[in-house]
């Protein structure tokens, strides 16, 4: 029993860890790197821009209650990567909820008086949800 939990526990922290990472597919030319401060979120298309890389960043996983706030943090880290690559916008596609698998937590026990014996248990499951955010790194010509 107590190596299938520790089998089950390194199974979620992977799971976990493989949700957050940020990936990023070139499709254009870098530029030298800039500040984060100084990339622009867009959610509509700017009017002249040029496209350099297509970024998907985590929001974090969560099971049974959402995070609202979530989203902030891929945020950063999409200005992060940008900077990175010298974009100076990053223009938002989509955020969407990719599932991970699952999680149960169950609590039981027995027990016995004079002339009883009694027991009972609970169990609470739900899954797990990684919330991720696409873009693309943009490099806005003013």
């Amino acid at each position: 029993m107590k190596h299938l939990l520790h089998s089950g526990a390194a199974i979620l922290i992977a799971l976990l860890i493989s949700g957050c990472a940020t990936h990023v597919t070139m499709i254009g030319p870098a530029r030298p790197p800039i500040t984060p401060a100084a990339v622009r979120i867009y959610e509509n298309p700017p009017r002249h821009y040029q496209q350099i890389a297509i970024i998907n960043s985590s929001a974090g996983t969560t099971w049974l209650f959402p995070d609202r706030d979530s989203p902030d943090a891929a945020i950063a880290d999409l200005r992060r990567e940008a900077a990175a690559l010298g974009a100076n916008g990053v223009l938002l596609q989509a955020v969407y909820d990719r599932p991970v698998g699952g999680l149960s937590v169950g609590v039981g026990g027995f027990g016995y008086g004079r002339h009883n014996f009694y027991g009972g248990g609970g169990s609470v499951g739900g899954p797990l949800i990684n919330r991720r955010v696409q873009a693309i790194a943009i490099y806005v010509r003013r």
